[in-house]
């Protein structure tokens, strides 16, 4: 295999290691929260995670962003890494002289809330230096680390303890203080920090860089998660529990996503300006499309009985819900890999008018569609909002950067994608619905085999080339 398919598996694989552990325990303890909460209740704890979410680029200011990125630099130093922690230190004081001001905003435990937040500016930072610093196995080994913590703690607090959302909201805590704990030594922060390194030049790099990234996490969010906050407006508490199960979902195509995306960053920087970049972003682009729309399919296909048999009867209905989500996430990803190119060009300003581009278009949509079709039209919007970046995205690469070429056949993917949403929405019989979808997604499988194919021997053609040359 060419040496940057390799070293691009070889981290995909790694970072499977350290997101694989929480990522699949979040989604697997979904099953014990519909159990021990509430639909209020689990909508009130899946507010307190996105507004978590909605919060950290702020107080952080997306340093974490730029420490990656400048300490992927061949001549980068520990300036970097100790100018990026004062920053993330002023952040987090400035979490903790809030927690007045998210006490008249209502949110739950403000001050847990608080502490939760700035353990995560942390957390962000040291996993981001990790990944750039050759510290691959530390951050794999975090992940794992806070997987076991956190589920462990759910179990306890939450099933024998009977503490419902104060329960999950300790076990948080606690995890991440140990993982920023565990990162802080085995990168040897300790003697890589240097109060002499602390430089105003530095710091105005690093937030040249990072600052608009901040309005572009803001509005990602916004274009995401937001959803959540129209739902409670015009459809209720109960809506967004529905909602906040339905979501978990299309979580799982984000996990296996956003695994490959901390590697992808690597090898998209690394690559920036070599001479076939143009052609290693197609192939990696389409791969990626490939994946993430047979990973849909097969996810739709099963979702019915999914939650019919591993969830409270009372969530059922949330299956309906799915099918637009998917789609939404499948365009969020592929936004996220046409923003890398924008990240490994510096060109982070495009990056933030293209989210916002899209944040406006989810806006629009949510007022517009959320009273007319409920809980369903928040995924419309976000598909809208999403679909939306993409083609501007798309089409400031192909001027500015580099030719992307997707295959057609992925279009037809998305064709036969909205079939197995029509099979689950007109047939009520969960049997004939899931066979049905099953021989969909076959055919889908059937007629992208060659196309995956060809890819995979391009690759290795190109290997037996550079050989050759050698």
């Amino acid at each position: 295999m060419n040496l940057k398919y390799k070293r691009l598996a070889s981290n995909t694989f790694l970072f499977a290691i350290a997101n694989m552990g929480t990522k699949l325990l979040q989604f697997f303890l979904v099953p014990l929260y519909t159990y021990t909460l509430t639909k209020s209740q689990y909508g009130i704890m899946d507010l307190f995670l996105t507004t978590l979410n909605m919060l950290l680029p702020i107080f952080a200011l997306s340093i974490a962003d730029a420490v990656f990125r400048y300490t992927m630099e061949r001549n980068a130093s520990h300036d970097i890494l100790s100018n990026g922690f004062i920053i993330t230190t002023i952040g987090s004081v400035i979490v903790l002289l809030c927690i007045p001001i998210f006490k008249i905003m209502k949110i739950p435990y403000a001050g847990y809330f608080a502490i939760i937040l700035s353990l995560l500016l942390y957390l962000s930072l040291f996993q981001n230096y990790a990944r750039a610093a050759n510290y691959e196995k530390v951050f794999a080994l975090s992940g794992v680390i806070n997987a076991i913590i956190l589920g462990s703690l759910n179990v306890l607090l939450m099933v024998f303890l009977h503490l419902g959302i104060r329960g999950y909201v300790y076990s948080l805590l606690f995890a991440n203080l140990c993982t920023v704990l565990y990162l802080f030594i085995a990168t040897n922060a300790i003697n890589n920090l240097n109060v002499s390194k602390l430089s105003l030049f530095e710091m105005k790099k690093l937030l040249r860089y990072s600052v608009p990234l901040i309005p572009n996490a803001f509005a990602w969010w916004f274009t995401n998660d937001a959803n959540r906050y129209f739902i409670l407006f015009f459809v209720g508490a109960t809506g967004n529990g529905l909602y906040a199960v339905a979501s978990k979902i299309p979580s799982l195509l984000n996990m296996v996503y956003n695994i490959f995306a901390q590697a992808w960053q690597i090898s998209a920087v690394e690559e920036f300006n070599s001479e076939d970049s143009s052609k290693f972003y197609s192939n990696i682009l389409n791969i990626s499309i490939f994946i993430l729309m047979i990973v849909s399919c097969i996810l739709l296909t099963f979702i019915k009985p999914f939650i019919w048999f591993f969830m409270e009867h009372s969530y059922y209905s949330s299956w309906k819900f799915v099918a637009y989500l998917l789609l939404a996430s499948v365009f969020s990803n592929i936004s996220a890999f046409l923003g890398t190119i924008f990240l490994a060009a510096k060109a982070t300003n495009k990056i933030m008018t293209t989210t916002v581009i899209g944040m406006i278009t989810n806006v629009v949509f949510n007022l517009i569609l959320i009273p007319q079709f409920g809980v369903n039209g928040a995924g419309i919007g976000s598909c809208l909002g999403f679909m939306v970046v993409c083609l501007i995205r798309i089409n400031i690469v192909n001027k500015n950067y580099m030719k992307i070429r997707i295959n057609k056949k992925n279009i037809y993917m998305l064709v036969l994608f909205f079939g197995i949403m029509l099979i689950n929405f007109g047939i009520s019989s969960l049997i004939y619905s899931t066979v049905l979808d099953i021989l969909v997604v076959l055919i889908i499988l059937l007629i992208n085999l060659k196309n995956l194919k060809s890819i995979i021997f391009a690759i290795l053609k190109k290997e037996k080339n550079l050989k050759g040359k050698d």
